[in-house]
């Protein structure tokens, strides 16, 4: 018998449900070599679910966090019905919402999926506005043979690069350290630590908040444009170290609790937010760097999603097709998702992080606390968890990283040089400034 995927709800609270999307994809996410770009996935499906006037339910009505200046937004649409000959465009209700609605006015490119280009051709359009607005970071996101299917008729593609500081950077390395990644009769792994060993140089300790299952840091971070002040972000990253024993490996029973403790936790998270306070905690923890190629993630967002945006021809009103034919005119084409990919980039280093996410939805048309005296090290020198956190007004993951060997650390670069010495890009700059 199969069990029934429980899906995030939607009369919860209107700040939560960002939280409860993204952490359910967190919750399916498994793969230890890769990040995901959880808040990135979300607006690709919000967009489509604009446009197509479809389960906006589960998405809070404050509209700010898709505001991201910084993201790009895309609608590519066949020209031609591949079967029929018939002309395809965008329904004119889309096409005024474009117009109209200011949090997609003059932010949502739209191209045309020529038949003369064909397959290759709309890939490389793609990819190319891929590459830009990842900032070369994740250089494609779909292929041809992802767009050969001849019921194609729109893609949607939102991709986003973002970048920041640690309030207090990390100034210390440990090199060649054992790392013992996760489950029992785990190789035993290389990494280079970044350490707070300097109490006055950590900030005189950690925003820290211990779970049953797991410890985790919370680090702040800035931005700023180069030479001038740097303002606090809402943006923390959230190390997440599971209980068990130095020198061992992570037990993935105590990984898999410590990840649903951070998703059922929020307010305690929050708390610390508000409070800042810094416990006497210190934080050592390996850099990062994962590049994810594109993944099929389409069988996530089923399990997540509702059926009234996943299931057959539940995208409508998006396109038309003139049926010239028949003399009926333009008339709506019902879709549906057929495919879901996505890419990512994630740098972790001693001064901050680079992140960098593309999602492209293709859709097809529709047939049918310790002692207070003691100085305590969080040393991640087994597996462990690691998100960018959005702890704002409305809080969501923006990527996570299962660390369960010491793949993707003990190739990553130091922070570069140049930026020890200058203030972070601003991470909500526009792609044309």
């Amino acid at each position: 018998m199969s069990v029934e995927i429980k899906k995030p709800r939607v009369d919860g609270p209107d700040d939560t449900k960002l939280w409860e999307l993204t952490s359910a994809f967190c919750k399916e996410w498994k793969n230890n070599t890769d990040a995901l770009g959880a808040r990135n996935i979300l607006a690709a499906f919000y967009l489509l679910c604009l446009v197509a006037r479809n389960s906006l339910e589960i998405f809070p009505e404050d509209e700010s966090w898709f505001e991201y200046i910084g993201r790009f937004l895309a609608l590519y649409v066949r020209d031609t019905n591949t079967d029929t000959k018939e002309p395809v465009r965008l329904s004119p209700y889309v096409t005024d919402l474009l117009q109209s609605k200011a949090t997609l006015k003059n932010k949502v490119t739209v191209r045309t999926l020529t038949e003369e280009a064909g397959p290759a051709g709309w890939a490389e359009m793609i990819n190319t506005d891929c590459n830009k607005a990842t900032k070369t970071k994740v250089p494609e996101i779909v292929s041809a043979d992802n767009l050969s299917d001849p019921r194609l008729e729109l893609v949607v593609m939102a991709a986003e690069y973002i970048k920041g500081h640690w309030v207090d950077p990390f100034h210390d390395t440990v090199t060649g350290h054992p790392f013992y990644g996760t489950g029992e009769g785990a190789a035993v792994g290389k990494c280079n630590l970044m350490s707070h060993r300097d109490f006055e140089k950590s900030g005189y300790g950690c925003l820290y908040w211990e779970g049953q299952y797991c410890d985790v840091v919370l680090l702040p971070t800035t931005r700023g444009e180069p030479n001038q002040p740097k303002e606090p972000t809402t943006i923390y990253g959230l190390v997440v170290l599971p209980k068990g024993e130095d020198n061992k490996p992570t037990d993935p029973e105590m990984m898999d609790k410590a990840a649903e403790e951070i998703q059922n936790n929020l307010p305690a998270l929050r708390a610390v937010v508000e409070k800042n306070e810094r416990s006497r905690v210190m934080l050592q923890l390996p850099r990062i760097k994962q590049k994810m190629t594109p993944v099929e993630i389409t069988s996530d967002c089923q399990k997540i999603f509702p059926k009234t945006l996943m299931g057959q021809a539940m995208i409508n009103g998006v396109t038309q097709v003139e049926k010239t034919t028949m003399g009926l005119g333009w008339q709506n084409s019902p879709m549906e998702v057929a495919a879901v990919y996505h890419a990512t980039f994630l740098q972790v280093h001693e001064t901050g992080f680079e992140a960098a996410a593309a999602t492209a939805i293709v859709c097809y048309r529709s047939l049918g606390a310790g002692d207070p005296e003691a100085i305590k090290f969080v040393t991640c020198t087994r597996g462990f968890l690691f998100y960018l956190a959005e702890m704002g007004p409305q809080p969501h993951v923006l990527y996570l990283s299962r660390v369960l060997d010491d793949t993707g650390l003990k190739d990553a670069p130091k922070a570069p040089e140049e930026e020890s010495k200058t203030i972070c890009e601003h991470p909500y700059k526009s792609l044309d400034e």
